[in-house]
C-alpha cells in the first residue's frame, strides 16, 4: 500500500528488524529479506508501507502486473527504508515465484485489499512459515472500514477493484500449507527455470494500447518513468507530450511488439521444440499479455500456453 514513491520518511535498517531478530535463524540455503518503505503517515493512527520479499538479493512484488521480479529493488526506487533478514530458506525465489502465481495474477491488485503488502505475508508464509508482522498493513486494514479517511489520503483516486473482491490471504495461507513445507514446487512442463526478464522496467520503452477512456492516445510511444505503488501500476511519459500517466500493464506494450486482445483467435505456427511442434497449425484464443518474458497467455484445447507474438497469427475473419 503507499503512494507513488515520493517518502517522507527514510531510515537505513540493515540489522534491526524488531522481533524478528531475536529469533533464531534458521539454517538454509537463500538468505530471506523483507524491504519496506514508509510511504506516508496518518498519525496517531499508522503508517502506511510497500513491502517486499528479497530471496538471495532478488526483489519479488505484486502489482497489477501480476509478481514480478527484479534485481534492483525497483519497486522501492533502490532505496527501501528498512531492509533485513528474517530467516533462511531452501526454497528458491523461483519455487516461490510458481508456487504463488495461481493467487496473485495480473489484474487483481486492489490497494486495500490485495497488495503488495497480501503477497509479500503470502510469501513470507512459503519460504519460512512465519507471517507478515501485522504493523505493515495496519493502515490498509483501517482502511476498509473508513472509505473517507482512504478518499482524503489517496484525494479520491482509489477505486476498488471488482476482481479482489473476494479475495482472502488466509485462503492463500490454507493452500500454501497444502504445497507441505519443504516439497519442491515446480512450474507445469516446457516452463522456464527462473521467472522472465520483466518488459516493464524504468526506462523501457513501450506503446500504448487498449485504452478506453482515453482512445486517442492509443499508439503513442512512452516511457516507462517509475512504479506507482498506490495504484499498483506504472506511470509513463508521453513522448509527443512530456505529461506522465499512470497505465494499467494491460495497457502498455514493449515498443515493436505484436498487439492481440484478449478474446482475440490465433493460429500457432512456427514453434520448433518438440512440444511446440505440437501445436503448431492449432487455434487458441488470447487471455492476457504477460509482462514476464514478453508473452501471450493463450488458451488451446482447454490448456494455457504462454507465446511469443511471433509465433501467433490473427485468425480471419469468415
Amino acid at each position: 500500500m503507499g503512494n507513488a514513491m515520493d517518502c517522507a520518511q527514510k531510515r537505513n535498517c540493515t540489522g534491526s528488524g524488531g522481533k524478528e531478530d531475536k529469533e533464531p535463524v534458521s539454517k538454509g540455503k537463500f538468505a530471506v529479506e523483507i524491504a519496506a518503505s514508509v510511504l506516508f503517515g496518518v498519525p496517531p493512527l499508522a503508517s502506511a508501507y510497500h513491502t517486499s520479499i528479497v530471496v538471495e538479493g532478488e526483489e519479488y512484488f505484486f502489482s497489477d502486473s501480476g509478481i514480478c521480479y527484479d534485481g534492483t529493488l525497483i519497486s522501492h526506487q533502490g532505496a527501501p527504508s528498512e531492509r533485513f533478514e528474517v530467516g533462511r530458506t531452501d526454497s528458491s525465489g523461483t519455487e516461490l515465484w510458481w508456487a504463488l502465481q495461481a493467487h496473485f495474477r495480473p489484474g487483481t491488485y486492489d490497494l486495500l485489499r490485495k497488495n503488495c503488502n497480501s503477497f509479500s505475508d503470502a510469501a513470507m508464509f512459503f519460504l519460512l512459515r512465519k507471517r507478515l508482522d501485522k504493523k505493515y498493513s495496519t493502515l490498509e486494514r483501517l482502511g476498509q472500514t473508513s472509505p473517507d479517511m482512504v478518499a482524503k489520503v489517496t484525494n479520491g483516486a482509489y477505486a476498488p477493484n471488482p476482481v479482489a473482491e473476494n479475495f482472502n490471504i488466509e485462503d492463500v495461507i490454507e493452500a500454501v500449507t497444502k504445497l507441505g513445507a519443504g516439497k519442491r514446487v515446480t512450474g507445469p512442463a516446457g516452463a522456464p527455470p527462473r521467472p522472465r526478464k520483466m518488459t516493464l522496467s524504468i526506462g523501457a520503452e513501450v506503446t500504448l494500447v487498449g485504452l478506453k477512456n482515453a482512445s486517442e492516445l492509443n499508439g503513442e510511444a512512452a516511457t516507462i518513468a517509475r512504479y506507482n505503488v498506490l495504484s499498483g501500476r506504472w506511470e509513463a511519459t508521453l513522448k509527443r507530450s512530456g505529461e506522465t500517466k499512470a497505465f494499467r500493464s494491460e495497457n502498455l506494450r514493449p515498443v515493436g511488439e505484436i498487439v492481440f486482445s484478449p478474446g482475440d483467435e490465433v493460429i500457432v505456427s512456427g514453434l520448433k521444440s518438440e512440444a511446440g511442434q505440437a501445436l503448431n497449425g492449432k487455434t487458441g484464443q488470447i487471455v492476457s499479455y504477460l509482462h514476464d518474458g514478453a508473452r501471450y497467455e493463450v488458451m488451446i484445447d482447454g490448456e494455457t500456453k504462454a507465446l511469443k507474438s511471433e509465433s501467433l497469427t490473427l485468425k480471419p475473419s469468415l
